[in-house]
């Protein structure tokens, strides 16, 4: 629960949502190491969230994306497969206590948290080798960076800051293939989850000069 303590009353500003925001479809995504890429936006040298001399760090532009695929540190991104099919995100629902009964004030439900959030979906037709790469992923803290139909990046905004970094994620899980046999195409599903409050500071990057999705 995002409060604070004291609360003076004092009730914040809710912005006019004049312009709808919407992920639309996942298409494909990348993955980082957690905390240690951070994008500064001005195509020059910078230091990540911990202390990590970074260069090349323009979201937006495909140089700088490469330049992040053929790293041999733990800056290094990598890039997943197009997703097959049924890319979801569902809601962390309401952690809640009490209700209808004595262990709460007049036997009211109380909120006392949120649940993360999950994300799902299929790949279709992989090789072995990259089953056994992605399911590799599940052994590192990563971060997350969707790529949304029309090419966008959906990324975290670092508050305060011109910064971008991933979207933290945890859990990540890989299943075995799946197989149903004449005319269909085997599938793995892929998961993983989302902390509470992920999408309160993402935003779209438009990259400049290269389609996430189909250049990189």
């Amino acid at each position: 629960m995002n409060c604070n303590c004291p609360n003076d009353g004092i009730l914040e500003e809710i912005p006019d949502n004049d312009c709808p925001f919407d992920i639309k479809q996942i298409q494909r995504m990348a993955f980082a190491t957690f905390g240690k890429v951070v994008w500064d936006g001005n195509n020059g040298s910078g230091t990540g969230l911990l202390g990590v001399p970074q260069a090349d760090s323009d979201i937006a532009l495909l140089a700088d994306w490469e330049a992040r695929r053929v790293a041999i540190d733990n800056t290094k991104i990598v890039v997943t497969p197009r997703v097959g099919a049924d890319p979801i995100i569902e809601a962390g629902e309401a952690i809640t206590e009490g209700g209808g009964d004595n262990t709460t004030l007049n036997g009211i439900e109380e909120v006392t948290g949120v649940n993360p959030s999950k994300f799902s979906c299929m790949f279709k037709s992989i090789a072995p080798t990259t089953e056994k790469a992605l399911k590799k992923l599940g052994c590192n803290n990563l971060e997350v960076y969707f790529f949304a139909e029309g090419g966008r990046i959906v990324c975290e905004k670092v508050e305060g800051t011109e910064k971008h970094k991933g979207i933290n994620i945890q859990s990540l899980f890989v299943g075995d293939r799946n197989n149903a046999g004449y005319g269909t195409k085997d599938t793995n599903m892929l998961s993983f989850s989302i902390a509470a409050g992920w999408s309160e500071n993402i935003v779209f990057v438009d990259p400049i000069d290269f389609n996430p999705i189909y250049d990189i």
